[in-house]
């Protein structure tokens, strides 16, 4: 009996002892990542993971949480899941390595500024070129920061908030359920972003599959569907002239890539009722995705256009629906009692909403960005950046 519980404990121990050598060579690979060469980079990862993610974007990848964290000093956390510690602030790290020690899974999470403040941020936020909107609300009540919180802006696919909104409202005035079924065919297919329209025509789809799809995914045809299935003239209820017609995905993608500069300025000139003719007679016209540009192309014109106090008022009421919770967006999860997002993006336009509770009864945060830039290309790295900052910022009770 004696021998068996010895031999038990030898064998708990030389687990032990594995486990923790693993743990250790994945903190030495992980602090061998931030403090290499960068022509010693590619040495450390699988080729499976080089196979989808380049050296090159890697390398721009630790420069980045160099240039704002500093030196890495130290790493706390076991089981492939730890926290970097550098000199100006923490960020959260996965990894998993190979049967040889090298890299095959690798995440960085939202870095946290030690000394980060609200007013370095909206400095920061100012420098961008291009128009800028800021807005944090707490209970949909303070506005703790609003830099031209009610200019309305191109906000890309974060107009499919107020899509969600009417199909609420639908199903609890019993005029569509969750369960009602719509049948995907060729005539009703956008484009993407999203997956149904690669999905096999004759589809059943139902009204809560679309929803999930069109703000979890941003799917342009679910978005498109539930349009149809709600009615556009339901949806113009709750926004203004400037966005009336209320666009499908698919009108817009019409406007901006299948008619000619002619019927472009004639439709950006109309009155609303000759716009609506306008959408009817293009309504058959394919859209080929290789004429689509990657430069800014209307954004001012031919867009959807909401504030971003309209945006965090939006996400508020929707702080109950299931579908914003599923994408969290430059939120971490785990973080958070409650975490909901929906964002926007196409060349010249990036929009970010997101919605934060830290703890079950407390405060709740909308958090809503928005840079439009209709010459050039946004920094979008640099948004992110921003933007995970005043997210950090909430979490640590800063703000």
């Amino acid at each position: 009996m004696i021998k068996r519980i010895v031999l038990t404990f030898i064998i708990l121990l030389v687990l032990t002892t594995a486990v923790t050598a693993q743990f250790d060579k994945e903190k030495e690979v992980l602090f061998k990542l931030f403090n290499t060469e960068e022509n010693e980079v590619e040495i450390l990862f699988d080729k499976s993971f080089l196979n989808q993610v380049s050296a090159n974007q890697l390398i721009g990848i630790l420069k980045q949480y160099h240039d704002q964290l500093g030196q890495l000093k130290k790493i706390t956390g076991s089981s492939g899941d730890y926290t970097l510690i550098f000199v100006k602030g923490t960020a959260p790290a996965k990894i998993v390595l190979n049967n040889v020690g090298k890299i095959k899974g690798l995440w960085f999470g939202n870095w946290i500024l030690t000394e980060d403040d609200l007013a370095e941020v909206i400095s920061e936020f100012k420098s961008i070129t291009g128009a800028i909107s800021v807005s944090v609300i707490k209970n949909n009540q303070d506005k703790i920061l609003s830099y031209n919180s009610n200019r309305k802006m191109a906000v890309g696919s974060s107009f499919k908030l107020y899509v969600l909104k009417a199909v609420y409202d639908a199903v609890q005035n019993g005029k569509i359920s969750w369960d009602s079924l719509v049948i995907l065919n060729q005539d009703n297919k956008s484009l993407a972003s999203g997956i149904l329209q690669d999905w096999p025509k004759g589809t059943p789809l139902t009204i809560k599959t679309l929803s999930n799809l069109m703000i979890s995914l941003s799917d342009n045809t679910a978005t498109d569907l539930l349009i149809n299935a709600v009615g556009r003239e339901n949806i113009e209820k709750y926004v203004t002239e400037i966005n009336i017609p209320f666009l499908k995905t698919i009108d817009l993608l019409r406007l901006k890539y299948a008619v000619d500069s002619v019927i472009q300025t004639e439709y950006i000139k109309a009155g609303i009722e000759k716009r609506r003719q306008i959408l009817n007679n293009i309504k058959n016209l394919p859209v080929k995705t290789s004429v689509m540009s990657s430069s800014p192309r209307l954004i001012t014109e031919l867009e959807w256009f909401f504030s971003t106090q309209e945006l965090c008022q939006l996400i508020y009421k929707l702080r109950d629906a299931d579908e914003i919770r599923i994408n969290p967006g430059l939120a971490v999860k785990k973080d958070w009692q409650l975490v909901g997002y929906k964002g926007g993006s196409e060349p010249g336009v990036l929009q970010y909403t997101h919605i934060l509770q830290r703890e079950a009864g407390g405060d709740i945060y909308t958090v809503s960005i928005t840079v439009n830039n209709p010459k050039q290309e946004l920094d979008t790295d640099k948004i992110t950046e921003l933007t995970r900052r005043l997210i950090s910022l909430i979490k640590q009770g800063k703000i």
